[in-house]
Protein backbone atom coordinates (compact mmCIF):
# COMPACT_ATOMS: atom_id res chain seq x y z
CA UNK A 1 0.00 0.00 0.00
CA UNK A 2 1.28 3.25 -1.16
CA UNK A 3 1.60 5.72 2.08
CA UNK A 4 0.50 9.31 1.37
CA UNK A 5 1.82 11.84 4.30
CA UNK A 6 -0.78 14.45 5.07
CA UNK A 7 0.14 17.49 6.90
CA UNK A 8 -2.32 19.36 7.91
CA UNK A 9 -3.09 23.50 7.87
CA UNK A 10 -3.38 24.94 10.86
CA UNK A 11 -7.03 26.16 11.07
CA UNK A 12 -7.51 22.51 9.45
CA UNK A 13 -6.17 21.16 12.31
CA UNK A 14 -7.68 22.33 14.88
CA UNK A 15 -10.98 21.16 12.90
CA UNK A 16 -9.64 17.85 12.98
CA UNK A 17 -8.50 17.78 16.19
CA UNK A 18 -11.82 18.91 17.76
CA UNK A 19 -13.86 17.17 20.10
CA UNK A 20 -17.18 19.10 19.50
CA UNK A 21 -20.26 17.20 19.04
CA UNK A 22 -20.98 19.26 15.28
CA UNK A 23 -17.71 20.71 14.08
CA UNK A 24 -17.94 23.34 10.77
CA UNK A 25 -14.73 24.90 8.84
CA UNK A 26 -15.71 27.53 6.44
CA UNK A 27 -12.96 28.41 4.26
CA UNK A 28 -12.18 29.36 0.29
CA UNK A 29 -12.40 26.95 -2.43
CA UNK A 30 -9.00 25.18 -2.74
CA UNK A 31 -8.14 25.28 0.59
CA UNK A 32 -8.12 21.28 2.05
CA UNK A 33 -11.72 21.26 3.71
CA UNK A 34 -12.98 18.52 1.84
CA UNK A 35 -9.67 16.30 2.68
CA UNK A 36 -9.55 17.98 6.11
CA UNK A 37 -12.79 16.05 6.27
CA UNK A 38 -11.81 12.59 5.24
CA UNK A 39 -8.96 12.96 7.43
CA UNK A 40 -11.14 13.45 10.27
CA UNK A 41 -13.30 10.71 9.55
CA UNK A 42 -10.08 8.42 9.09
CA UNK A 43 -9.25 9.78 12.93
CA UNK A 44 -12.45 8.92 14.38
CA UNK A 45 -12.72 5.28 12.97
CA UNK A 46 -9.77 4.75 14.70
CA UNK A 47 -10.82 5.95 17.82
CA UNK A 48 -13.75 4.00 18.23
CA UNK A 49 -13.27 1.14 20.89
CA UNK A 50 -13.16 -2.21 19.88
CA UNK A 51 -16.36 -4.46 20.67
CA UNK A 52 -16.08 -7.57 22.03
CA UNK A 53 -14.64 -9.33 18.70
CA UNK A 54 -11.84 -6.93 18.75
CA UNK A 55 -12.99 -5.14 15.51
CA UNK A 56 -13.95 -1.34 15.59
CA UNK A 57 -17.36 -1.30 13.92
CA UNK A 58 -18.72 2.16 12.62
CA UNK A 59 -21.13 3.41 10.08
CA UNK A 60 -21.07 6.74 8.73
CA UNK A 61 -23.10 8.80 6.27
CA UNK A 62 -22.12 11.34 4.06
CA UNK A 63 -24.26 13.58 3.04
CA UNK A 64 -24.62 16.14 -0.20
CA UNK A 65 -26.88 18.39 -1.58
CA UNK A 66 -27.32 16.01 -5.43
CA UNK A 67 -26.86 13.33 -6.53
CA UNK A 68 -24.02 14.29 -9.12
CA UNK A 69 -22.06 16.01 -6.77
CA UNK A 70 -22.19 13.23 -4.56
CA UNK A 71 -20.91 11.38 -7.16
CA UNK A 72 -18.61 13.33 -9.48
CA UNK A 73 -17.27 15.05 -6.47
CA UNK A 74 -17.45 13.90 -2.78
CA UNK A 75 -16.89 10.12 -3.67
CA UNK A 76 -14.15 11.15 -5.92
CA UNK A 77 -12.23 12.51 -2.87
CA UNK A 78 -12.67 9.25 -0.94
CA UNK A 79 -11.42 7.72 -3.68
CA UNK A 80 -8.94 9.42 -3.94
CA UNK A 81 -7.48 9.27 -0.90
CA UNK A 82 -8.18 5.55 0.20
CA UNK A 83 -8.22 4.25 -3.28
CA UNK A 84 -8.71 0.25 -3.57
CA UNK A 85 -9.06 0.16 0.68
CA UNK A 86 -12.30 1.40 -0.16
CA UNK A 87 -14.71 -1.05 -1.43
CA UNK A 88 -17.77 -0.11 -3.05
CA UNK A 89 -21.35 -1.12 -3.85
CA UNK A 90 -22.71 1.13 -6.58
CA UNK A 91 -26.07 -0.32 -6.13
CA UNK A 92 -26.83 1.41 -2.96
CA UNK A 93 -24.41 3.68 -2.64
CA UNK A 94 -22.22 2.35 0.70
CA UNK A 95 -18.30 1.72 0.50
CA UNK A 96 -16.44 -0.29 3.31
CA UNK A 97 -13.21 0.77 4.47
CA UNK A 98 -11.97 -2.96 6.23
CA UNK A 99 -8.00 -2.83 7.08
CA UNK A 100 -6.31 -4.40 10.63
CA UNK A 101 -9.29 -3.92 13.29
CA UNK A 102 -11.24 -1.26 11.31
CA UNK A 103 -14.36 -2.00 10.11
CA UNK A 104 -15.90 0.78 8.51
CA UNK A 105 -19.04 1.75 6.71
CA UNK A 106 -19.68 4.56 4.80
CA UNK A 107 -23.46 5.25 3.48
CA UNK A 108 -23.61 8.17 0.65
CA UNK A 109 -27.01 9.93 0.63
CA UNK A 110 -27.77 12.91 -1.99
CA UNK A 111 -31.21 14.94 -1.06
CA UNK A 112 -32.69 15.08 -4.57
CA UNK A 113 -35.83 14.25 -3.61
CA UNK A 114 -38.10 15.05 -0.74
CA UNK A 115 -38.48 12.00 0.59
CA UNK A 116 -34.37 11.93 0.63
CA UNK A 117 -34.75 14.01 3.81
CA UNK A 118 -37.08 11.63 5.25
CA UNK A 119 -34.40 8.40 4.69
CA UNK A 120 -32.33 10.12 7.29
CA UNK A 121 -34.35 9.70 10.10
CA UNK A 122 -34.51 5.89 9.65
CA UNK A 123 -30.13 5.77 9.77
CA UNK A 124 -28.26 3.99 12.67
CA UNK A 125 -25.04 5.83 12.91
CA UNK A 126 -21.85 6.46 14.63
CA UNK A 127 -20.68 9.43 12.70
CA UNK A 128 -22.33 12.32 10.01
CA UNK A 129 -20.55 14.26 7.69
CA UNK A 130 -22.37 16.93 5.29
CA UNK A 131 -20.02 18.12 2.20
CA UNK A 132 -20.64 21.76 1.47
CA UNK A 133 -23.58 22.50 4.05
CA UNK A 134 -24.48 25.35 2.63
CA UNK A 135 -26.03 23.66 0.22
CA UNK A 136 -28.19 21.60 2.30
CA UNK A 137 -31.75 22.52 4.31
CA UNK A 138 -30.80 23.02 7.84
CA UNK A 139 -33.24 19.77 8.15
CA UNK A 140 -30.22 17.78 6.78
CA UNK A 141 -27.85 18.48 10.24
CA UNK A 142 -30.96 18.20 12.11
CA UNK A 143 -31.90 14.77 11.17
CA UNK A 144 -28.84 13.39 11.00
CA UNK A 145 -27.41 14.29 14.48
CA UNK A 146 -30.65 12.72 16.09
CA UNK A 147 -29.42 9.38 15.20
CA UNK A 148 -25.95 10.10 16.02
CA UNK A 149 -24.08 6.78 18.57
CA UNK A 150 -26.65 4.47 17.65
CA UNK A 151 -24.30 1.83 16.11
CA UNK A 152 -22.45 -0.35 17.24
CA UNK A 153 -25.31 -1.27 19.55
CA UNK A 154 -24.37 -1.60 23.26
CA UNK A 155 -25.16 -5.22 22.93
CA UNK A 156 -21.68 -5.68 21.08
CA UNK A 157 -20.00 -5.19 24.01
CA UNK A 158 -19.06 -0.99 23.47
CA UNK A 159 -21.02 1.58 21.83
CA UNK A 160 -20.37 4.60 19.78
CA UNK A 161 -17.41 6.17 21.52
CA UNK A 162 -17.35 9.65 20.25
CA UNK A 163 -20.54 10.03 18.04
CA UNK A 164 -20.38 13.53 16.31
CA UNK A 165 -21.03 14.73 12.93
CA UNK A 166 -18.88 17.58 10.97
CA UNK A 167 -19.35 19.80 8.16
CA UNK A 168 -17.23 21.86 5.79
CA UNK A 169 -19.06 25.01 3.49
CA UNK A 170 -17.78 27.86 1.17
CA UNK A 171 -19.09 31.68 3.12
CA UNK A 172 -22.61 32.04 2.82
CA UNK A 173 -25.09 34.89 3.24
CA UNK A 174 -25.95 36.75 6.71
CA UNK A 175 -29.08 35.81 6.25
CA UNK A 176 -28.41 31.87 6.17
CA UNK A 177 -30.01 29.33 8.39
CA UNK A 178 -26.28 28.11 8.77
CA UNK A 179 -24.57 31.59 9.61
CA UNK A 180 -27.69 32.00 12.35
CA UNK A 181 -26.83 28.73 14.20
CA UNK A 182 -23.10 29.56 14.13
CA UNK A 183 -22.36 32.40 14.01
CA UNK A 184 -25.08 34.40 15.94
CA UNK A 185 -26.31 31.54 18.09
CA UNK A 186 -23.95 28.89 18.08
CA UNK A 187 -24.70 26.22 20.94
CA UNK A 188 -21.90 25.23 23.10
CA UNK A 189 -21.16 22.01 21.55
CA UNK A 190 -20.62 23.13 17.90
CA UNK A 191 -17.59 24.24 17.02
CA UNK A 192 -16.39 26.80 14.22
CA UNK A 193 -13.55 26.65 12.25
CA UNK A 194 -12.84 29.87 9.79
CA UNK A 195 -9.62 29.61 7.20
CA UNK A 196 -8.02 32.86 6.18
CA UNK A 197 -9.36 34.74 3.04
CA UNK A 198 -7.38 33.35 -0.30
CA UNK A 199 -6.80 36.76 -2.02
CA UNK A 200 -6.64 40.20 0.45
CA UNK A 201 -8.52 43.26 -0.70
CA UNK A 202 -5.48 45.07 -2.93
CA UNK A 203 -5.85 41.60 -5.23
CA UNK A 204 -2.90 39.77 -3.50
CA UNK A 205 -2.43 36.48 -2.35
CA UNK A 206 -3.06 36.12 1.30
CA UNK A 207 0.92 34.59 3.05
CA UNK A 208 -1.54 33.41 5.47
CA UNK A 209 -4.00 30.95 3.47
CA UNK A 210 -4.05 27.38 3.73
CA UNK A 211 -2.84 24.59 1.24
CA UNK A 212 -1.17 26.86 -1.26
CA UNK A 213 1.44 24.24 -1.49
CA UNK A 214 -0.85 22.16 -3.28
CA UNK A 215 -2.53 24.32 -5.78
CA UNK A 216 -0.73 25.21 -8.89
CA UNK A 217 0.93 28.49 -8.80
CA UNK A 218 -1.27 31.75 -9.25
CA UNK A 219 -4.07 29.19 -8.49
CA UNK A 220 -6.16 32.17 -6.52
CA UNK A 221 -5.29 34.79 -9.38
CA UNK A 222 -6.34 32.87 -12.30
CA UNK A 223 -9.65 32.02 -10.80
CA UNK A 224 -10.75 35.49 -9.80
CA UNK A 225 -10.21 36.98 -13.53
CA UNK A 226 -13.24 37.57 -14.61
CA UNK A 227 -15.49 36.66 -11.50
CA UNK A 228 -18.38 39.42 -9.99
CA UNK A 229 -17.28 40.66 -7.15
CA UNK A 230 -19.76 39.05 -4.74
CA UNK A 231 -18.48 35.66 -6.26
CA UNK A 232 -14.63 36.83 -5.20
CA UNK A 233 -15.71 38.01 -1.82
CA UNK A 234 -17.68 34.84 -0.87
CA UNK A 235 -15.52 31.70 -2.55
CA UNK A 236 -11.97 33.63 -2.00
CA UNK A 237 -12.61 35.76 0.66
CA UNK A 238 -14.92 34.11 3.30
CA UNK A 239 -16.86 37.06 3.31
CA UNK A 240 -21.04 36.27 4.77
CA UNK A 241 -22.96 38.33 2.10
CA UNK A 242 -25.50 37.04 -0.63
CA UNK A 243 -24.04 35.53 -3.65
CA UNK A 244 -26.50 35.52 -6.86
CA UNK A 245 -26.17 32.53 -8.80
CA UNK A 246 -29.37 32.86 -10.98
CA UNK A 247 -30.98 36.38 -12.70
CA UNK A 248 -32.55 38.99 -9.98
CA UNK A 249 -35.90 39.18 -10.17
CA UNK A 250 -35.54 42.92 -10.01
CA UNK A 251 -32.70 44.09 -11.64
CA UNK A 252 -34.47 47.95 -11.73
CA UNK A 253 -33.90 48.07 -8.30
CA UNK A 254 -30.80 50.01 -7.27
CA UNK A 255 -30.41 50.35 -3.35
CA UNK A 256 -28.30 53.86 -3.57
CA UNK A 257 -31.95 54.85 -5.23
CA UNK A 258 -34.62 52.97 -3.54
CA UNK A 259 -33.48 52.64 -0.35
CA UNK A 260 -33.46 55.45 2.08
CA UNK A 261 -31.80 56.16 5.79
CA UNK A 262 -34.84 55.47 8.07
CA UNK A 263 -33.65 58.59 10.54
CA UNK A 264 -34.42 60.23 6.70
CA UNK A 265 -37.90 58.99 6.30
CA UNK A 266 -41.23 61.29 7.79
CA UNK A 267 -42.94 58.69 10.23
CA UNK A 268 -45.92 56.93 8.64
CA UNK A 269 -49.28 59.51 9.14
CA UNK A 270 -51.41 58.13 11.72
CA UNK A 271 -54.27 59.58 9.86
CA UNK A 272 -54.04 56.98 6.88
CA UNK A 273 -54.16 53.11 7.52
CA UNK A 274 -51.14 51.39 7.11
CA UNK A 275 -51.05 48.93 3.89
CA UNK A 276 -49.37 45.57 4.91
CA UNK A 277 -47.97 42.66 2.77
CA UNK A 278 -48.09 39.11 4.08
CA UNK A 279 -47.11 35.72 3.00
CA UNK A 280 -46.57 32.42 4.73
CA UNK A 281 -43.76 30.17 4.03
CA UNK A 282 -40.80 28.60 5.79
CA UNK A 283 -40.12 31.84 6.04
CA UNK A 284 -42.82 34.03 6.71
CA UNK A 285 -43.12 37.28 6.23
CA UNK A 286 -44.67 40.42 6.80
CA UNK A 287 -43.99 44.42 5.45
CA UNK A 288 -45.69 47.49 6.69
CA UNK A 289 -46.07 50.23 4.44
CA UNK A 290 -47.75 53.45 3.75
CA UNK A 291 -48.49 56.08 1.08
CA UNK A 292 -46.92 59.30 1.37
CA UNK A 293 -47.39 63.19 0.77
CA UNK A 294 -46.01 62.36 -2.31
CA UNK A 295 -47.87 59.56 -3.79
CA UNK A 296 -44.66 57.32 -2.98
CA UNK A 297 -44.74 53.87 -1.58
CA UNK A 298 -42.97 53.78 1.57
CA UNK A 299 -41.81 50.18 3.31
CA UNK A 300 -41.11 51.16 6.91
CA UNK A 301 -41.06 48.18 8.41
CA UNK A 302 -40.32 44.28 7.55
CA UNK A 303 -41.18 41.08 10.09
CA UNK A 304 -39.71 38.05 9.26
CA UNK A 305 -39.61 34.64 10.85
CA UNK A 306 -38.55 31.29 10.32
CA UNK A 307 -40.36 27.83 10.54
CA UNK A 308 -43.49 29.03 11.92
CA UNK A 309 -46.99 28.31 11.70
CA UNK A 310 -49.76 30.67 10.26
CA UNK A 311 -51.34 30.58 12.93
CA UNK A 312 -48.33 31.40 15.59
CA UNK A 313 -47.00 34.24 12.82
CA UNK A 314 -50.45 35.99 13.19
CA UNK A 315 -50.24 36.39 16.79
CA UNK A 316 -46.84 37.54 16.35
CA UNK A 317 -47.78 39.96 13.48
CA UNK A 318 -51.14 41.40 15.82
CA UNK A 319 -48.73 41.67 19.17
CA UNK A 320 -46.24 43.76 16.88
CA UNK A 321 -48.63 46.08 15.62
CA UNK A 322 -49.42 46.95 18.65
CA UNK A 323 -46.55 47.64 19.93
CA UNK A 324 -45.24 49.77 17.68
CA UNK A 325 -48.27 51.30 15.37
CA UNK A 326 -50.90 51.65 18.53
CA UNK A 327 -53.42 53.47 17.02
CA UNK A 328 -53.06 52.95 13.25
CA UNK A 329 -55.84 51.66 11.41
CA UNK A 330 -53.98 48.72 8.93
CA UNK A 331 -55.18 46.80 6.13
CA UNK A 332 -53.13 43.03 5.47
CA UNK A 333 -53.52 41.64 1.94
CA UNK A 334 -52.44 38.07 1.85
CA UNK A 335 -51.58 34.98 -0.64
CA UNK A 336 -55.21 34.31 -2.79
CA UNK A 337 -54.14 31.31 -1.22
CA UNK A 338 -54.41 32.47 2.08
CA UNK A 339 -58.61 31.36 1.89
CA UNK A 340 -58.01 28.17 1.29
CA UNK A 341 -59.11 25.80 4.39
CA UNK A 342 -56.38 23.57 5.55
CA UNK A 343 -56.50 19.62 5.65
CA UNK A 344 -56.23 20.05 9.65
CA UNK A 345 -59.42 21.61 10.07
CA UNK A 346 -61.75 23.84 8.27
CA UNK A 347 -60.09 27.26 9.22
CA UNK A 348 -58.46 29.62 6.14
CA UNK A 349 -55.37 31.91 7.21
CA UNK A 350 -57.57 34.83 6.51
CA UNK A 351 -60.10 33.29 8.98
CA UNK A 352 -57.17 32.44 11.82
CA UNK A 353 -55.55 36.45 11.58
CA UNK A 354 -58.81 38.13 11.25
CA UNK A 355 -59.78 35.91 14.81
CA UNK A 356 -56.29 37.56 15.93
CA UNK A 357 -57.90 41.11 15.46
CA UNK A 358 -55.81 41.60 12.36
CA UNK A 359 -57.50 43.61 9.46
CA UNK A 360 -56.73 40.87 6.14
CA UNK A 361 -58.12 40.28 3.01
CA UNK A 362 -56.32 38.75 -0.01
CA UNK A 363 -54.49 40.18 -3.14
CA UNK A 364 -55.89 40.30 -6.41
CA UNK A 365 -53.67 37.98 -8.14
CA UNK A 366 -50.75 35.93 -7.18
CA UNK A 367 -50.02 35.51 -10.72
CA UNK A 368 -46.30 35.88 -11.71
CA UNK A 369 -46.02 37.88 -14.68
CA UNK A 370 -48.67 40.29 -13.36
CA UNK A 371 -47.28 40.79 -9.61
CA UNK A 372 -43.86 41.22 -10.98
CA UNK A 373 -44.74 43.78 -13.52
CA UNK A 374 -46.67 45.40 -11.44
CA UNK A 375 -43.50 45.69 -8.46
CA UNK A 376 -41.31 46.65 -11.73
CA UNK A 377 -43.33 50.08 -12.76
CA UNK A 378 -43.44 51.15 -9.18
CA UNK A 379 -39.42 50.83 -9.39
CA UNK A 380 -38.96 52.55 -12.73
CA UNK A 381 -41.77 55.51 -11.91
CA UNK A 382 -40.34 58.63 -10.81
CA UNK A 383 -42.66 60.69 -8.80
CA UNK A 384 -41.26 64.85 -8.59
CA UNK A 385 -37.78 63.37 -8.42
CA UNK A 386 -38.31 60.65 -6.67
CA UNK A 387 -38.84 56.46 -7.15
CA UNK A 388 -42.86 55.50 -6.97
CA UNK A 389 -41.17 52.77 -4.51
CA UNK A 390 -38.35 53.66 -1.60
CA UNK A 391 -37.58 51.59 1.80
CA UNK A 392 -36.39 51.63 4.62
CA UNK A 393 -32.96 50.77 5.48
CA UNK A 394 -33.90 49.10 8.38
CA UNK A 395 -36.01 46.13 5.94
CA UNK A 396 -32.78 44.09 5.38
CA UNK A 397 -34.42 41.14 3.92
CA UNK A 398 -36.33 43.02 1.42
CA UNK A 399 -33.54 45.04 0.17
CA UNK A 400 -31.22 41.70 -0.39
CA UNK A 401 -34.22 40.13 -2.08
CA UNK A 402 -34.73 42.92 -4.60
CA UNK A 403 -31.05 43.44 -4.68
CA UNK A 404 -30.57 40.09 -6.19
CA UNK A 405 -31.52 37.49 -3.81
CA UNK A 406 -34.65 36.68 -5.47
CA UNK A 407 -33.66 35.45 -8.66
CA UNK A 408 -34.73 33.44 -11.59
CA UNK A 409 -32.78 30.10 -11.38
CA UNK A 410 -30.24 29.08 -13.72
CA UNK A 411 -31.56 26.25 -15.82
CA UNK A 412 -29.19 23.29 -15.71
CA UNK A 413 -28.51 23.45 -19.67
CA UNK A 414 -26.13 24.22 -22.19
CA UNK A 415 -26.30 28.49 -22.77
CA UNK A 416 -27.65 30.73 -20.24
CA UNK A 417 -31.28 29.93 -19.52
CA UNK A 418 -33.14 30.65 -16.46
CA UNK A 419 -36.13 29.38 -15.23
CA UNK A 420 -39.71 31.25 -16.28
CA UNK A 421 -41.00 31.66 -12.51
CA UNK A 422 -38.78 32.80 -9.74
CA UNK A 423 -36.93 30.46 -7.49
CA UNK A 424 -38.73 29.52 -4.07
CA UNK A 425 -35.77 30.63 -1.53
CA UNK A 426 -35.38 32.15 1.38
CA UNK A 427 -36.53 35.22 -0.10
CA UNK A 428 -39.16 34.67 -2.12
CA UNK A 429 -41.67 35.09 0.67
CA UNK A 430 -40.90 38.53 1.54
CA UNK A 431 -40.75 39.27 -1.92
CA UNK A 432 -44.11 38.02 -2.54
CA UNK A 433 -44.80 39.78 0.95
CA UNK A 434 -43.98 43.11 -1.62
CA UNK A 435 -45.97 42.21 -4.25
CA UNK A 436 -49.55 41.53 -2.53
CA UNK A 437 -48.82 45.34 -0.32
CA UNK A 438 -48.12 46.53 -3.79
CA UNK A 439 -51.36 45.25 -5.24
CA UNK A 440 -52.96 46.32 -2.05
CA UNK A 441 -52.36 50.11 -3.02
CA UNK A 442 -53.53 49.50 -6.66
CA UNK A 443 -50.42 48.49 -8.52
CA UNK A 444 -51.88 45.81 -10.24
CA UNK A 445 -55.46 47.98 -11.26
CA UNK A 446 -52.84 50.09 -12.48
CA UNK A 447 -50.72 47.77 -14.43
CA UNK A 448 -53.61 46.18 -16.36
CA UNK A 449 -55.21 49.12 -17.51
CA UNK A 450 -52.21 49.73 -19.97
CA UNK A 451 -52.41 48.82 -22.99
CA UNK A 452 -50.24 46.04 -23.21
CA UNK A 453 -51.81 44.16 -20.34
CA UNK A 454 -55.55 45.11 -22.22
CA UNK A 455 -54.37 43.45 -25.39
CA UNK A 456 -52.84 40.73 -23.11
CA UNK A 457 -55.98 39.66 -21.46
CA UNK A 458 -58.27 39.59 -24.42
CA UNK A 459 -55.75 37.14 -26.12
CA UNK A 460 -56.17 35.57 -22.85
CA UNK A 461 -52.79 35.62 -22.04
CA UNK A 462 -53.48 36.61 -18.61
CA UNK A 463 -55.86 36.23 -15.44
CA UNK A 464 -57.62 39.68 -15.07
CA UNK A 465 -57.46 40.85 -11.69
CA UNK A 466 -60.15 41.10 -9.72
CA UNK A 467 -61.02 44.63 -8.38
CA UNK A 468 -60.71 45.42 -4.89
CA UNK A 469 -63.65 47.55 -3.32
CA UNK A 470 -61.18 49.03 -0.49
CA UNK A 471 -58.36 51.81 -0.96
CA UNK A 472 -56.27 52.89 1.39
CA UNK A 473 -57.12 56.30 0.19
CA UNK A 474 -60.71 55.81 0.96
Amino acid sequence: MKVIKYKASPTVAKYIKSNDFVSLIIGPIGSGKTLGSIIKWQKLIHEQLPSADGIRYTRTVVVRNTYAELKDTTIKSFQGWFGDLLKFNWGNLTATYAHGDIHAEILFRSLDKPDDMKKLLSLEITYAYLNELRELPREALDNVTSRLGRYPAMSSGVGATKPCAWADSNACDNEHWMYKKFLEHKPDNHGLFIQPPAILEDGEVNSLAENLDNLPYEYYRGFIKGKPQDWVDVMIRCKFIPLSNGKPVYPEYNDRIHCVPHDKLAPPNIKLPLVIGGDNGRTSAILIGQVDQFGRLVVFDELISDDIGSAEFGEIVANHLKTNYDGFKHEIYLDPAANSRTQLDDRTQVMVWRNSGLSVRTASTNKPSVVIEAVKKKLNTIIQGFPSLVVSDKCTHIRKALGGSYQFKRVNVSGERYAEIPDKNSYSHVADALAYLVDGIGGTRELVSSSRFKDAYERGQMPKAQTNKWSPFD
